[in-house]
């Protein structure tokens, strides 16, 4: 008799029992945030690529955000284009956008990276909220159109209620998921975790270090681009006050703390964090400060994040059932 993979029947169930969730739930609030979540998941896991895979810091995702955003409401508000035109011309625009600033950022290290990205998280940001006349200043973009219906005849899904938008947000959250697997197991995903690991030992491997960050910069931050079109059609409305330093150290601190180098982890910590975020929606000046203390905690005691946590208690209860087998062995206790 062969041997039913459990795991994978598992993960089929639970996929479509996620499909069938909006029927579960009637409140229109949760649904709200459960579509926010997906959008978050879909960030963290894209800023895991430089963060979890290849060591580098970047605190300027939040631009990278909203230009996916903007460049949305811009092509669908002032040039009628479809949100399933805006979608990939987002990813790909915002993917340029971080092969320039990757070029040009990747080449510093450390916390010189870091000031690289903040400053041009800062920039974009200003941009955003000065430049008027494409991007509407303080008061942003309104108006902008939901996707058009799918399906074939009295089959079709409209996106009038938030319950609608959730099967299509849950489709690029299993590619975004499908796309950070198959890159890390491949072998540029080795490549990767070697230029984290030692960065000159890489490079004396013959492992083309610089060429393989700006790789994994530009794809994490055409994930960027997604999740800022999703946005986008998703609220109808985009502003300045989203896409700033806030938003960055946000995306951040959900890798920091569902664990780096882990799509588990970015799946926890950007659900951990959307909740949160909703729970401090009345006390916005808290809610930096009560980052800045999470991230502190995690890389003081947690580095690996929660995940990590769930691994060390894992492997202590492996090794308990190992010496508890090796006792029995040992004794010849019949069980």
């Amino acid at each position: 008799m062969k041997n039913i993979n459990f795991r994978k029947y598992g993960i089929l169930i639970g996929g479509i029992l996620l499909f069938l969730l909006p029927l579960a739930i009637t409140n229109p609030y949760f649904m709200y945030v459960l579509n926010l979540i997906l959008i978050y998941i879909i960030l963290a896991l894209g800023l895991d690529l430089i963060v979890g895979y290849t060591g580098q810091v970047s605190v300027g995702h939040g631009g990278f955000f909203g230009i996916g955003a903007y460049l949305s409401a811009i092509l669908s508000t002032k040039l009628g284009y479809s949100f399933w035109l805006t979608l990939p011309l987002s990813i790909i625009f915002t993917g340029l956008i971080g092969l320039v600033i990757g070029y040009i950022g990747l080449k510093l290290v450390e916390e010189y990276l870091v000031m690289a990205t903040l400053a041009f998280g800062t920039i974009l940001w200003l941009v955003f909220l000065n430049w008027s006349d494409m991007t509407g200043g303080p008061m942003g973009i309104a108006g902008i159109s939901a996707p058009p219906a799918i399906g074939v005849g009295s089959f079709k899904l409209t996106f009038d209620q938030y319950g609608d938008y959730f099967p299509l947000f849950l489709v690029f959250v299993f590619l975004a998921i499908l796309i950070s697997r198959l890159l890390m197991k491949s072998g540029f995903g080795r490549a990767c975790n070697a230029i984290r690991d030692d960065e000159l030992a890489a490079q004396a491997m013959g492992i083309p270090v610089f060429k393989t960050k700006v790789l994994v910069f530009t794809i994490s931050t055409a994930f960027c681009g997604a999740a800022g079109s999703l946005y986008a059609h998703f609220i109808h409305v985009v502003s300045p006050e989203t896409f700033n330093f806030a938003m960055s150290v946000t995306i951040l601190t959900m890798v920091m703390i569902g664990g780096q180098g882990s799509i588990a982890g970015a799946i926890i910590g950007a659900s951990l964090l959307t909740v949160f975020s909703e729970a401090l929606r009345a006390a916005p000046e808290l809610r930096m400060v009560v980052y800045g203390f999470l991230i502190v905690i995690m890389i003081m005691f947690f580095p690996r994040g929660l995940m990590g946590l769930f691994h060390f208690f894992r492997r202590k209860i492996s090794r308990s059932n190992i010496r508890v087998d090796d006792v029995v062995k040992k004794e010849g206790v019949k069980v």
